[in-house]
């Protein structure tokens, strides 16, 4: 039997030591690979915290700078200050791994590049530090990114903290997330004591099923807006405006509200409310001054009726054979008089006064014939033949009859002015009603005047503005604010073959 083959030990060695080197390239080859991909940077320190070695990544943009036989401190650096650096050494004496210690160094254009590094400490088998083994990531883009967003964020609180309006974030179910400056000096908190409350805190209109609506509102239509009260923290209540919508932030869903104080609004308003009804009644006034003939001639009526009535009954039940059935005839035909006087004396009184009656339902052809007969006598004095086309059966309108009236009288008196330029016996006006459609009465006042100009009709229900020499031009102004104020809507047009017309429609009660 052979003796095995004697390898000898020369070649073992050189064929180990071969497999050594390939495992050791191939080491250094996943390093190189880990730090191409994962860090800017891979570096080694010794015991006095000096740089002995240090690996770049081939992807930097700028060129590296080797720091061999200096320590992190002893390159130029513009960041962190001298206390930070004394922070950072302290911890690197006592031998501490650490994580992200950012620095800045220079660049040759005078700016900065941020490197972010972390190092765990090297331990020799006796347990002596022999120094760091690190890596670090160039962060300049992010710091830049950082400082850009900083910068906005500072812009838009300054621009959100300035705003005349109060800025409130909410979470969903409706806690204060935060305020601008505006809320705590409209409310009078402070913003902690904002942060973190309900906005039932200072809201008197919401609780939480009002805000749930609200967020549905939100989430069907993008933004809502409505009135409420907010209640400051002294305890004064005052009206404002609110504005809500609502984006996700970080996959949460919030609620920025908008809210803007209106008192002076609502003051403003009121005042306008108010300068409207005195123009109102003074317009009514004005309008009765116009038609004071036709109110004496149908007042005289009944006051003579009475008159010779009484005079009647006095002579029936005087006569030596007294007959009391024809005094009772009087009697009650003086009782009816005095209704009808009464009648109109009420019409009068309702017109002049400020305040007109509660609403109710109205017969809108009646209601007309009302100013018609009041307005008789202005018609005969100026030769105004009228004509009337009632439809009968006419749904009736809720609203404040008198103000209606006032409407047809002041259309009535104008038009008795338009046709002053036509000879008497041919000027003519015409009156109608008519069930439109949506269930709507529909009342039309023709004249056959001059008609009215193109500019004229686009400017003619502005307030202030007339053709007439003497006139205040509010008349169709506040006659286009009452019908408005019904639900209707007044409009003009020409009268074929001349003159012109004037329409308004009102909602019926059915409709």
């Amino acid at each position: 039997m052979q003796d095995p083959v004697q390898v000898p030990s020369v070649a073992l060695d050189s064929n180990q030591r071969k497999r050594h080197e390939e495992a050791l390239r191939e080491s250094e080859e996943r390093f190189r690979t880990l730090v191409q991909f994962s860090f800017d940077v891979y570096w080694e320190t010794d015991a006095q915290h000096r740089f002995i070695r240090q690996e770049f990544a081939e992807t930097l943009a700028e060129p590296p700078v080797a720091e061999i036989g200096r320590t992190r401190w002893e390159v130029p650096h513009l960041e962190p200050d001298e206390e930070g650096w004394r922070k950072h050494r302290e911890m690197l004496d006592a031998h501490l791994p650490f994580r992200d210690f950012e620095h800045a160094r220079p660049t040759p254009d005078g700016g900065k590049r941020y490197v972010s590094v972390s190092g765990l400490p090297v331990f020799d088998e006796t347990g002596r530090f022999t120094g760091y083994r690190g890596v670090g990531r160039h962060i300049t883009e992010r710091k830049r990114a950082e400082q850009a967003l900083i910068e906005s964020e500072a812009r838009f609180r300054t621009f959100v903290d300035h705003a005349t309006d109060t800025f409130m974030l909410h979470s969903e179910d409706g806690r204060v997330l935060d305020v601008n400056r505006n809320a705590c000096e409209s409310l009078g908190y402070s913003r902690s004591e904002l942060v973190g409350a309900t906005a039932s805190f200072f809201d008197l209109e919401i609780d939480q099923a009002t805000w749930r609506i609200n967020r549905e509102r939100i989430k069907a239509g993008g933004i809502t807006t409505l009135e409420s009260r907010y209640r400051r923290k002294d305890g004064t209540v005052f009206p404002v405006e609110v504005r809500m919508r609502e984006f996700c932030e970080g996959g949460r869903r919030q609620i920025i509200c908008l809210s803007r104080d209106i008192t002076e609004r609502k003051r403003t308003a009121e005042t306008f409310r108010e300068m409207q009804a005195e123009l109102t009644h003074a317009n009514r006034a004005a309008a009765m001054g116009q038609v004071t003939a036709s109110v004496t001639h149908e007042l005289s009526q009944p006051i003579t009726a009475m008159l010779c009535n009484a005079e009647a009954a006095l002579n029936w039940l005087g006569s030596q054979s007294p007959n009391f059935e024809r005094a009772r005839q009087a009697l009650a035909s003086i009782v009816a008089d005095a209704k009808r006087g009464g009648e109109i004396i009420g019409w009068i009184r309702s017109l002049i006064k400020k305040t007109p009656a509660p609403k109710e339902s109205i017969d809108v052809n009646g209601a007309i014939l009302d100013v018609i007969t009041i307005a008789r006598s202005e018609l005969l004095k100026h030769g105004v033949l009228i004509q009337t086309d009632l439809a009968p059966g006419l749904p009736r309108v809720e609203g404040y009859r008198v103000q209606l009236q006032q409407v047809v009288l002041n259309l009535i008196l104008n038009a008795i002015e338009a046709m002053n330029c036509l000879d008497v016996g041919g000027r003519e006006l015409r009156i109608s009603t008519a069930g439109g459609a949506s269930s709507r009465v529909v009342v039309a006042v023709r004249d056959n005047g001059p008609g009215l100009d193109g500019v004229m009709v686009d400017r003619l229900f502005e307030p202030f503005y007339t053709t007439k020499p003497g006139g205040t031009g509010m008349g169709l102004s506040i006659c286009q604010s009452i019908i408005e104020a019904h639900g209707g809507r007044l409009w003009t047009g020409a009268n074929e073959p001349r003159g012109a017309v004037f329409q308004f429609n009102l909602p019926s009660q059915q409709g």
